[in-house]
């Protein structure tokens, strides 16, 4: 009689609701480095900025050696008012906070090649502090 009061976990560890509808969130946070100066394109009647920002992690491999990884992430941003700023102000070095949602794509070049490509398309950002300069 008494389990049958308990919930079960799935119910106590639900996924947010929004309504009666249950939200799923794909959301990346970014603090890096720049890679590249923006860069802005034309599509059609849109601008779209695009720029790399690395993030690194440092770990011990078995015999104790420090070991840092570099991961690369490309960002793309659609905002007509943001992609203004982007371009002009965004260098390489810059340190970045960006946050957006991952979107996974797939194409074929033209020698027939599929190729897959992440990005996280821009939803926030903030510059940090720009490239320390040395004097």
């Amino acid at each position: 009689m008494l389990l049958s009061r308990i919930n079960p976990i799935s119910k106590r560890i639900a996924a947010p609701t929004l309504g009666s509808v249950r939200t799923l969130i794909n959301k990346a946070t970014i603090v890096g480095r720049v890679g590249q100066d923006a860069e802005s394109n034309t599509v059609g009647d849109l601008t779209v900025v695009n720029f790399s920002v690395a993030t690194s992690e440092t770990r011990k491999d078995d015999e104790g050696n420090l070991i840092q990884t570099t991961h690369w992430h490309r960002i793309v941003s659609w905002d007509q008012i943001k992609n203004n700023y982007l371009a002009e102000r965004v260098h390489k070095g810059d340190l970045v906070y960006v946050e957006g949602p991952i979107h996974y794509k797939v194409y074929t070049t033209k020698d027939g090649t599929e190729k897959h490509l992440t990005e996280i398309a821009l939803k926030t950002f903030q510059a940090l502090s720009p490239k320390e300069t040395q004097e």
